[in-house]
């Protein structure tokens, strides 16, 4: 009879765990995620050199943006910049002024609930990635496209933040796209992984939170943004699932030594998740996003130099062209 005590008992003591699991920890774990830090954005001001821009979504969002040298008939490629949590589309300069200069066309919008785009009803944005910001970007790509001008150029996406993260995965979901810049961009995955090892006491003892294997925090975590995504009524994103999009050597990432929230563990993790042949420059001394006002000389040559390298027109041999034609004859007939 002892065997059958101790088989109930076990039954027991998991079933108690899953509850616990599902009624405590997980609506509080998923609380936590929904704090965004205190970031200390301040939005740019309008530039007198750009032109104004609206489109919408395909749920009916109006969004507003912007477009530099959108006039000018000798630009080489696009730079679509997607701006960080709080900012707005007039904050493009200051990352990308040298490739204005340089003269790209660039283009920025507001997603929705920043700067001045529609706020839907009720909506609060979330720090996270979420589908509701990729539709943002579809219907700017669906705005390029239509555009007699901008439909012929190449694409660099370039973002910082939430908008790097953005950034890298209009990269992964768009073969158009030719490039990626992402400065201070995470994994959603790695950093709420991060954040949970960070702030496990605020809803286990830390002695008991050490003794829980991996797999069953990983677990836990998935339901808490599970729970979050019901009650908030949107998806959020995860690169680890669609990494494998990006082509690595089309992108550069950039991070700062002293970013206290997106930490060089995160940044390494990252690096290695876009793949090793990807360009990662760490900014000695910068803080999040400060990467350019610590080095603004170095970080305008590396975009510089990436842009350059990303949309350079393409150059085909005669042979290749002689070989494509060749192929196309073969499978008409």
């Amino acid at each position: 009879m002892i065997w059958l005590y101790a088989i109930l008992a076990t039954v027991v003591l998991i079933l108690a765990e899953r509850i616990l699991i599902r009624r405590v920890v997980v609506p509080s774990v998923a609380g936590i995620l929904e704090k965004a830090p205190a970031f200390r954005v301040v939005p740019g001001r309008p530039d007198p050199r750009a032109q104004h821009v609206s489109f919408q979504t395909t749920d009916g969002i109006s969004l507003t943006g912007s477009l530099w040298n959108g006039d000018r008939q000798d630009v080489q490629g696009l730079i679509l910049y997607l701006p960080e949590m709080d900012g707005n589309h007039w904050m493009a300069p200051q990352y990308c002024d040298a490739l204005i200069d340089d003269g790209y066309a660039v283009f920025s919008f507001d997603f929705r609930g920043q700067g001045d785009s529609q706020r839907p009803a009720g909506f609060t944005a979330s720090h996270w990635l979420t589908e509701l910001e990729m539709r943002d970007i579809s219907a700017a790509m669906d705005f390029i496209e239509s555009h007699p001008r901008l439909s012929t150029l190449p694409i660099l996406v370039f973002g910082v933040s939430r908008g790097g993260v953005a950034a890298l995965m209009t990269g992964a979901r768009y073969p158009r796209v030719r490039g990626v810049i992402a400065d201070s961009a995470f994994g959603t995955l790695t950093m709420i992984r991060f954040f949970a090892d960070r702030f496990a006491d605020l809803v286990l003892p830390k002695w008991l939170y050490r003794l829980v294997p991996g797999w069953h925090v990983e677990r836990t975590l998935r339901q808490a943004i599970a729970h979050s995504e019901r009650r908030r009524g949107y998806q959020f994103v995860h690169l680890e699932d669609e990494a494998a999009g990006l082509e690595p050597d089309s992108v550069l990432l950039i991070s700062g030594s002293s970013d206290t929230y997106v930490s060089q563990d995160v940044a390494g993790r990252l690096h290695s998740l876009v793949g090793k042949a990807a360009q990662h420059w760490i900014a000695e001394g910068a803080r999040h996003n400060m990467a350019r006002s610590v080095h603004q000389a170095e970080y305008d040559r590396r975009i510089r130099q990436h842009a350059a390298d990303c949309l350079q027109p393409a150059i085909i041999s005669v042979d290749a062209v002689l070989r494509l034609g060749k192929s196309a004859v073969s499978q008409a007939g």
